[in-house]
């Protein structure tokens, strides 16, 4: 007896449900064949190739579907569900909405539309759409794991961790959420958890490439950069053309100061997906590293034109504008004007009154914002102040966007009255707390540099806002009132062109006597007979035209040495350009030493061989020149055009030695060959030098940190004055 076609849609039926997928096809290919438009058939065969990922298949017959029963909301949640997996966002919400618009109550047809409207960049609808799946279907793991990915997105990250451990108690062995959930806690900090996570869903999923990338990349905010290489090897042999993966390889090796490397890696990602700002910004990084300074401010220019509100790529950019020969004070903040002009749209339009007690005697609560509370360079120049402020009349409150802390970092959170790691924090979260916090005074510790939140400065949460220290070149924002510098570094005449009110210190910049210092050495020249100039800066700063100068020097003074020294000396690739600059420049390789990575006491006993040190340019030194003096050798630097090329300038001015400064490149020069030529006053200069640095203002800690508190509280006065007359 022949079967009716609903007798054998269910016979098909009951083997799909079983498993037997190429059985059921057969049955729904038989049924098709007498009854092509039988819309459950052909439906069912097309939820048939999608799980054999047919994907155009699948489009194909539910489309056709949904032509035949337009009223079918399940036709439509499924051709929903495959234009999201074919990458297709608006289409996929538009499906969602017409299955909903038929039955509200579906929860699969609101998780895909949470999907789409993820993908299209609608976060908090997003979650409303996922948290209606979940009032339908409590215990739906995949609407459960989506939403915390939301969560995690909007930097709601506990409540995006209790969401995914939720979807995890349902679904134990969900390799997807498990990736997830460590990506959480990495943000979290939790990182022995996170790689946790990821082994245990690497165990479940061998070839899950993003959990290999999540882990790479949790490695590599260890720098643990070795293994993480590894894991972002695994994951671009399963999945090539993961360009986030190829990113952080890049960005990993550029740790390794392997830049060509990761020149390579930014390039084969941009080949993939050409306008990925990110990669672009990284890329700009490796070539401003490679001193190919003009194609760095290119790639960050198409980062920006990409993504106009690029923050990380306009500060990288202005960044390396640093070291650009040419670049001077008006061409450093209209670059700056600019990059406020791109921000200015995405601000709030209207900035609150501060209700912070206008009381001139009573002590303030300053707040200091900085990604470099750790072992860094810049953390050597502020903090001295810190360690030394006057409680009685300050209050000290850290915010701190360090995420791998080390012992330096355990220091500062001591000193602090207040401590806020505010890493995973948004823009508008920090300000928020910033003005629940009270903070009377602001002050920036980064500018353009790495970690910086100068949006959250632009929300203008404190009624004063102070820039220096860490990187004191402005910032070009308005809502920043002062930027700490000094009369050598900013002249007088180019302060119009700056955003901010420049404020005098004593120097823009200070150091705190290095605890593990060797004490200073006899002058090398008497002993050796032959003067060594040295550079102990990192080779970054180190320009071509620098190097030819520095040939000269040799060139003019008989048997005389150059002692360069950092960790990029250890590259191959990086002393044979040195070495071959110098020799095209008449200067052998038996009057060149390089030296590469050593520990802090081996590098600072380093200058002891040194008995001139020269200051490198555009890019000045900042704390190299502070420890070359501190060890004894004095510093030959020539005053530029802008802040990074005077900054050594500053602080020898600042400690009475303007006589090793010059101007020009001739007097540079001949200043280095004559202070060459009188060993015994640069013996004596030599064995005075940590007493001249503590005598001065700029070098003795207490009196510098009372001349910024002095800085603060005028501030602090004017602004009072000025709330009074509005």
């Amino acid at each position: 007896m022949q079967q009716s076609p609903a007798e054998l849609l269910e016979r098909a039926l009951a083997l799909h449900r079983k498993g037997y997928l190429a059985e059921a096809e057969s049955a729904y290919r038989d049924i098709l064949k007498k009854h092509p438009r039988n819309f459950d058939a052909l439906q069912l065969l097309g939820a048939v190739d999608l799980q054999l990922g047919r994907m155009e298949d699948a489009y194909r017959r539910c489309s056709e579907a949904v032509r035949i029963n337009p009223r079918c909301h399940s036709a439509h949640a499924n051709l929903g569900y495959i234009h999201g997996m074919q990458g297709r966002p608006k289409e996929a919400l538009a499906s969602c909405d017409k299955a909903l618009a038929i039955k509200p109550d579906q929860a699969d047809a609101l998780c895909t539309r949470g999907n789409a409207l993820k993908d299209l960049g609608r976060a908090e609808q997003a979650l409303a759409s996922f948290d209606r799946a979940i009032a339908v279907k409590p215990s739906y793991p995949e609407a459960l794991h989506n939403r915390g990915a939301v969560l995690q997105s909007l930097k709601r990250t506990k409540e995006a961790l209790a969401s995914v451990e939720r979807a995890l108690a349902i679904m134990p062995n969900f390799p997807q959420a498990l990736s997830t959930c460590g990506n959480i806690l990495k943000d979290l900090r939790r990182y022995n958890d996170a790689l946790s996570c990821y082994d245990r869903a690497l165990a479940l999923k061998p070839d899950f490439a993003e959990a290999f990338y999540n882990r790479g990349l949790t490695l590599f905010e260890l720098s643990r950069h070795e293994d993480a290489l590894k894991d972002l090897d695994r994951a671009l042999a399963i999945k090539p053309n993961l360009v986030e993966a190829l990113m952080v390889r890049g960005n990993t090796l550029r740790s390794l100061h392997r830049s060509k490397e990761a020149l390579a890696n930014y390039d084969m990602a941009l080949a993939i997906k050409a306008d990925y700002a990110d990669v672009l910004c990284s890329r700009g990084a490796a070539l401003l590293e490679l001193q190919r300074y003009e194609e760095a401010i290119a790639s960050y220019d198409k980062a920006m034109a990409v993504e106009p509100d690029h923050a990380f790529a306009a500060s990288n950019k202005l960044f390396s504008l640093d070291f650009v020969p040419g670049f001077g004070f008006a061409e450093h903040q209209e670059a700056r004007r600019s990059w406020y002009r791109s921000i200015q749209k995405s601000l709030p339009q209207r900035i609150a009154p501060h209700p912070n007690v206008a009381d001139p005697l009573r002590p303030l609560v300053v707040g200091y914002v900085s990604a470099d509370f750790k072992l860094h360079s810049a953390s050597a120049c502020f903090g001295p102040v810190l360690r030394r402020h006057d409680r009685a009349n300050f209050k000290v409150v850290c915010y701190s966007g360090v995420k791998v802390e080390d012992q330096e970092t355990e220091e500062f959170r001591r000193l602090a009255d207040t401590w806020r790691s505010v890493s995973d924090l948004s823009d508008q979260a920090l300000a928020d707390q910033i003005r629940a916090d009270g903070i009377d005074i602001l002050v920036d510790l980064s500018g353009h540099t790495a970690g910086n939140r100068l949006l959250v400065f632009a929300r203008k949460p404190a009624p004063i806002q102070v820039t220096g220290f860490g990187y004191g070149v402005g910032t070009g924002l308005p809502e920043v009132d002062y930027l700490f510098a000094d009369p050598v570094a900013i002249p007088a005449e180019v302060r119009p062109l700056f955003a901010e009110t420049v404020f005098d210190l004593p120097c823009m910049g200070t150091i705190e006597a290095p605890a593990d210092a060797p004490p200073v050495g006899e002058l090398a020249a008497l002993s050796r007979g032959t003067v060594t100039f040295g550079c102990l800066n990192r080779v970054s700063k180190v320009s071509q035209a620098a190097l030819e100068l520095w040939a000269r020097v040799l060139r003019a003074v008989p048997g005389s040495r150059l002692l360069m020294k950092d960790l990029d000396l250890g590259n191959p690739v990086v002393q044979a350009w040195i070495t071959d600059t110098l020799a095209g420049q008449g200067i052998g390789a038996e009057r060149i030493e390089l030296r590469g990575r050593t520990s802090r006491r081996e590098h600072l006993a380093a200058y002891n061989d040194v008995d001139i040190s020269l200051d490198p340019f555009p890019h000045n030194g900042g704390m190299s020149t502070w420890e070359s003096l501190w060890m004894g050798a004095p510093v030959v630097a020539k005053l530029g055009n802008s802040v990074p090329s005077r900054v050594s300038g500053a602080v020898l001015h600042a400690i009475g030695l303007d006589d090793w400064i010059a101007v020009d490149d001739d007097e540079y020069v001949a200043l280095a060959v004559r202070q060459a030529t009188d060993l015994q006053a640069l013996a004596g200069l030599r064995r005075g030098m940590r007493e001249r640095i503590s005598a001065s203002e700029a070098g003795n800690l207490d009196m510098y940190t009372r001349a910024v508190e002095a800085a603060y509280r005028k501030m602090w006065l004017k602004w009072i004055q000025l709330k009074a007359l509005n």
